[in-house]
């Protein structure tokens, strides 16, 4: 998976449905909200850009376990909606 810069990354976070919690200084704890309640799919993400293995874990973090699924994802050309509903299908939401 390409490197991409942390802040591309939370803007798609964000357009998916995760909120953002300050935890640390230089990471933010996002968790996916669905329906108002805070779901088990949760990652970091500092200020620096992530490199090809953080994204790779990040993208396990997320459950995206197919390349072409995360990359869309993070190029925000994945419906939000489509993407609660594989979690669901997966049964990692309920």
């Amino acid at each position: 998976m390409k490197a991409r810069k942390s802040k591309d990354i939370q803007r798609a976070l964000q357009k998916q449905g995760f909120e953002s919690f300050s935890e640390k200084d230089h990471h933010q704890l996002h968790y996916l909200v669905v329906d108002g309640k805070k779901q088990a799919v949760f990652t970091y993400v500092g200020k620096a850009p992530l490199s090809p293995e953080l994204m790779d874990t990040i993208s396990g973090q997320l459950k995206l376990t197919e390349e072409k699924t995360a990359e869309s994802f993070f190029s925000g050309r994945l419906n939000p909606e489509k993407y609660v509903g594989m979690l669901k299908e997966k049964e990692i939401i309920g």
